[in-house]
């Protein structure tokens, strides 16, 4: 009877817990759309999807802090990679997109063990500009920053009507330091070593002894992350 009990509470305490995070994310999403930085965004693609054009899949919770500086906390968000734009849902689960340029987005998603932070505001290079949302893989003195590009091809099956859109995500890393242009990052070590040559012997004898290969994300950030604990 009291291990019944027990389980009873805690289901009616989970749902309690439940029902006043999605309150929470309505109010939230009520207040950023009132303020006039929502626009209506439609979900449906006259296409069969392969791939993906958004970081995550899933609606993640989440936080935006506009250009202007406003905040926006408690949100249900999705990151549009393609087209750069922020998704958030409302009442009803309505979808829109933020309608102003975006300063910093923080996403904690079901599959990262840590939020995750995009930020704008980096200068114009290659095809992206100021406005342009860029990963913080590692922060310091330098940013270890990622820029991902959407590339979409459509085609159809002999005898079909119905298209598929397949996408392709293909992440370009940067480096930069307050000040400075966005460096990419070179393909290299020695490339990498060069643009960092005030560590370089120091960063040659980590890259050697952990074994570590810059082409690989994980790597990358471990040598960014050893730069910048020697500043």
């Amino acid at each position: 009877m009291i291990k019944s009990f027990l389980i009873a509470a805690i289901l009616c305490i989970y749902t309690l817990s439940l029902k006043a995070q999605i309150q929470s994310f309505t109010l939230s999403s009520n207040v950023l759309y009132n303020d006039g930085y929502g626009i209506p965004w439609n979900a449906e693609l006259p296409y069969r999807i392969e791939g993906s054009p958004f970081f995550d899949k899933g609606f993640c919770k989440g936080s935006i802090q506009l250009l202007n500086g406003k905040t926006y906390g408690d949100l249900q968000l999705k990151l549009n990679l393609e087209e750069q734009k922020v998704i958030f849902t409302g009442a009803d689960g309505k979808t829109f997109a933020v309608s102003q340029p975006l300063a910093r987005v923080e996403l904690a998603c079901n599959n990262q063990s840590e939020s995750i932070i995009f930020r704008s505001g980096f200068g114009a290079v290659n095809k992206q500009n100021e406005q342009s949302l860029y990963q913080v893989l590692d922060s310091g003195r330098v940013l270890l920053l990622k820029f991902v590009e959407i590339r979409h091809m459509d085609s159809k099956a002999y005898n079909s009507t119905e298209t598929t859109r397949s996408y392709r995500q293909l992440p370009y890393y940067y480096l930069w330091k307050s000040g400075k242009d966005l460096i990419k990052v070179p393909v290299d070590e020695n490339g990498l070593l060069d643009i960092l040559k005030d560590k370089k012997k120091e960063l040659a004898e980590t890259i050697n002894n952990e074994r570590l290969k810059i082409k690989k994300e994980a790597d990358l950030i471990q040598v960014i992350k050893k730069y910048n604990s020697l500043l």
